[in-house]
């Protein structure tokens, strides 16, 4: 379970904080122009957005690919994010599991087996990537370098864009990032994150609540009596 966990989560913090670039509700831009839009005007729409978010709550539903198994897993649950640095996924299916960051501590937390692996934030993730991200920094193009995909579907289209996100120094296990935005809403309804070894992990939200008021206190663990807290990989 530990290093599972621990590395499941740094790929959720990277993929959780871009999926915070939807509006605010009392916030709606305006209509894309007929024409396409550029890769440029995309970004500094999306980067605008979630800078308005300071919290978000919504159901996430995943799916993970290994590349060198050719096994698919999908999985469901809740996710709550709020700035600076919290972060709540909570796992339904196929089993519960709990992935909580105060954004100084993380706990990666399973029922099933009852434990708990604990960590500094700072030790969990050794790269500035997912750092950065898990503060909520909006700035994209600092990290990535941003194109459009271009394929039949997206050509022209003004109705969604798909962005193709490398990082420029790639580490933390990001290798690339596929962000699906409807030019619409300027919401990111999906995204694709590939990692080094080439396996893919997709998350969309639905059903999302911003800007709510999320206490702290739902960023917050406490072992329950019995579970076993177990040291970092490696401690």
């Amino acid at each position: 379970m530990r290093r599972r966990g621990v590395h499941r989560l740094r790929i959720l913090v990277a993929l959780g904080t871009l999926l915070l670039a939807p509006p605010p509700p009392a916030w709606r831009p305006t209509l894309w122009a007929a024409a396409a839009p550029d890769v440029e005007e995309v970004v500094d729409r999306v980067e605008a957005a979630c800078a308005r978010v300071q919290d978000l709550t919504a159901r996430f539903q995943q799916t993970a690919t290994s590349r060198a198994l050719g096994q698919v897993q999908e999985a469901s649950g809740q996710f709550l994010m709020k700035r600076p640095g919290k972060m709540r996924w909570e796992y339904q299916t196929p089993e519960p599991r709990l992935f909580v960051t105060d954004g100084k501590t993380l706990w990666a937390y399973s029922p099933a087996d009852r434990q708990v692996v604990t960590q500094a934030v700072g030790q969990a993730f050794a790269s500035r990537l997912p750092l950065s991200l898990l503060a909520g920094d909006c700035r994209l193009r600092r990290e990535f370098r941003i194109t459009l995909v271009e394929h039949a579907a997206t050509r022209g289209s003004t109705r969604f864009a798909i962005l193709d996100l490398r990082p420029k120094h790639p580490e933390g296990g990001v290798a690339r990032l596929l962000l699906e935005v409807n030019l619409q809403s300027d919401l990111i309804e999906r995204t694709t994150l590939f990692d080094a070894a080439g396996n893919t992990t997709v998350i969309a939200l639905t059903h999302l609540k911003l800007n709510s008021g999320l206490a702290d206190q739902q960023f917050q663990f406490t072992p329950p009596a019995g579970v076993t807290v177990l040291p970092p990989p490696g401690g």
